[in-house]
């Protein structure tokens, strides 16, 4: 083992710089690895450190590193299930990259090493794909190739400066061919190859299925779900409901949308008022379907609308989209049919008999639809019923024991229970589910939809007036409709979005700093992250490409305009350091000239300097010293300024 490690040549900065370089790679996944994986990868990583500071530590055996292979394999299978899949492969990969540390030996090894840690660093847009990210990765990708540069040149022993400086440099002249290939490569619509099945399984968001509890979990998440630009003026907070899935089936406990999979050919309601123009950027939640201002009176190009005026897509949203929406805040449906009325009325058997019985109650004594909806909101109103993210459990009879026993819940408990009664009234009712409110940006002018405005209400449906929106949480908690979210709950978010200062200067620029940033991240998602095939056809068609053809022409033509610049300026460059290296010659010769020896025109700097020599002994060390710099920076391809600055510096001190 001793005679192996004898030949290796790489210096132990480099190891150590590499090492860094793949921890910094490896450090956002141990969010996300089993804790064994993680444990296993930095005693890996350990012990390869160790080895660099003591040379007593050696490298394991071959046999030792299969054990450990075979350790690994085993453990992500149990963990996972299966080899395969974004969450398995990242977690081989982690653990392949850290177990190659133990063999790396050879340059081959180093290089190796250094490719998988440009994988693995690859492997965080999977997880996030924000600003903080991409600054990240970039910051991971620039150790990699300073290391990967002090690997060419260790024999050199060259400093890390030196190193950083040439990676800055190259990644300069890299930056106008990767903007050129960015904006003008071709963009096919969809991903260019299809992701695992688990690839989006951290992604939360709204469901198609509720039950009491489960969007109160979701609204304590401050996550962003989506943007939306107002054209005009943004709405009133009391109108922002964002549509989602609609429930209608229930067993007593549970909610589903059941069949609602038919797709309407006409948008079966008459819009009323001025319609509502709007941009919605949303983030990847991995469900089919996308969201709009209740009631859409369009669909985007990748949705089309259903009986319950959801916005239904083909595929589950992945990544981030952008379309334009128009909608209608009053407006009249249409009448329902057989089945619609059937499903709306449904109730489950045996279960939440007496807010059953109490819905009878009401039908049996009050004549009028309206007069039981306005009695039902009247109720919640008046009984001690109470708005909390953090209410009780509750058991097989969920609406009874909330509106006869605990009376503490959250929208869909409200919702539910208001649906229940208004079915046992006879009255047709469903549930919708999405976003309400949101958070508006005065400095990027849109609105910020949050998981915590996560949100459910109700629909009746009523004589000649069709589905009628009714919000029973807006009886108990008027201020979570008009204030939002933020504002209703806003001690039990860590006042991460609502942090208050006691001085008015520090809170005011504390929100323009968060206001700030979340437009810069807007900016980032609409420009990088949504940059998609129809957005760079309306880019480039500002400036005349219109086909592929022409769009390769101008990425070719560009690509090589920009290389012949950059070589160019590196000519450019060198010509300047060459004359500059040439003045400083001519300042000394002119300097010698001044006490008789003049530099002839067939001389070169050596003959000149043998001279010089001979005729004044004395000046023989300062003479070479100053001959030898000029020779170096005048002949040789590659110096730098500081350099030119020590031959100035000689010249400036040779005294005669």
């Amino acid at each position: 083992m001793k005679k192996h490690l004898a030949h290796i040549i790489i210096s132990r900065n480099t190891t150590r710089w590499l090492l860094a370089s793949l921890l910094l790679a490896f450090a956002p996944h141990i969010l996300h690895l089993p804790i064994t994986l993680s444990v296993l990868c930095l005693m890996f990583g350990i012990w390869r450190f160790s080895i660099e500071r003591r040379s007593t530590i050696i490298l394991p055996h071959r046999i030792f590193r299969t054990l450990l292979l075979c350790t690994i394999l085993v453990i992500v299978y149990l963990y996972y299930g299966t080899l395969f899949g974004r969450e398995a492969g990242i977690a081989l990969l982690a653990c392949m990259l850290a177990l190659k540390l133990l063999e790396m030996r050879s340059v081959r090894d180093y290089i190796i090493a250094i490719l998988l840690g440009y994988f693995l660093a690859i492997t965080l847009v999977l997880d996030n794909q924000t600003l903080p990210m991409a600054a990240y990765m970039f910051v991971v990708a620039f150790m990699l190739t300073a290391t990967l540069i002090d690997l060419n040149l260790a024999q050199k022993n060259r400093a890390i400066s030196i190193n950083l400086k040439l990676t800055a440099k190259l990644f300069t002249q890299a930056l106008p061919v990767m903007l050129i290939l960015f904006f003008l490569f071709p963009r096919i619509p969809g991903p260019l190859w299809s992701l695992p099945d688990d690839a989006h399984s951290g992604t939360t968001g709204i469901s198609d299925e509720m039950s009491m509890g489960s969007i109160s979990n979701l609204s304590q998440s401050n996550k962003i779900a989506f943007r939306v630009a107002f054209e005009e003026e943004v709405i009133d907070n009391n109108l922002s409901y964002w549509r989602g899935p609609v429930l209608w089936q229930t067993d007593g406990k549970n909610w589903s949308s059941g069949d609602s999979t038919h797709i309407s050919r006409e948008i079966n309601y008459r819009s009323m008022g001025k319609p509502i123009n709007y941009t919605v950027t949303l983030e990847p939640h991995n469900q089919k379907w996308l969201y709009g201002l209740d009631l859409p009176a369009t669909t985007p190009s990748t949705a089309v609308i259903n009986r319950d005026f959801q916005l239904v897509t083909k595929e589950a949203v992945k990544e981030l989209i952008r379309y334009e929406m128009t909608s209608f805040s009053k407006y009249q449906t249409g009448p329902l049919s057989r089945n619609e009325m059937q499903r709306a009325l449904q109730l489950p058997a045996n279960r939440n008999s007496r807010a059953v019985a109490l819905g009878q109650q009401w039908q049996q004594q009050i004549q009028s639809p309206q007069a039981i909806v306005n009695h039902a909101l009247q109720y919640f109103n008046q009984q001690p019923f109470s708005y909390t993210l953090k209410p009780p459990l509750l058991g097989n009879n969920p609406v009874d024991e909330f509106l006869f026993k605990t009376q503490r819940g959250f929208c869909e408990h409200y919702a539910a229970s208001f649906t229940i009664l208004m079915r046992a009234a006879g009255i047709p009712t469903r549930i919708i589910t999405g976003y309400q409110g949101g958070d508006f940006n005065p400095i990027g002018n849109y609105l910020i939809v949050r998981q915590r405005d996560a949100h459910a209400w109700t629909e009746v449906w009523l004589e000649n007036r069709g589905w009628v929106r009714v919000d029973p949480t807006a009886s108990v908690a008027p201020e979570r409709i008009e204030d939002g979210a933020e504002s209703a709950f806003s001690e039990l978010f860590d006042r991460q979005s609502t942090l208050q200062f006691n001085n008015r200067f520090l809170t005011s620029n504390w929100l323009k700093l968060r206001y700030g940033w979340d437009s810069l991240n807007n900016s980032w998602n609409q420009w990088v992250i949504g940059y998609d095939s129809l957005k760079q056809s309306e880019l480039l068609s500002l400036v005349g490409i219109e086909s592929i053809k022409q769009m390769a022409i101008a990425m070719g033509v560009a690509v090589v305009t920009a290389l012949s610049a950059l070589l160019l300026l590196s000519v450019r460059r060198n010509r300047q350091k060459q004359d500059a290296v040439s003045l400083i010659y001519q300042r000394f010769c002119q300097k010698l000239s001044t006490i008789g020896i003049q530099r002839q025109p067939h001389e070169g700097p050596l003959d000149f300097a043998q001279r010089i020599i001979t005729l004044r002994p004395d000046l023989e060390p300062q003479i070479l010293q100053i001959n030898d710099l000029y020779i170096a920076l005048k002949y040789r391809p590659r110096h730098t300024q500081q350099q030119i600055k020590h031959l100035q510096q000689q010249v400036r001190r040779l005294k005669l």
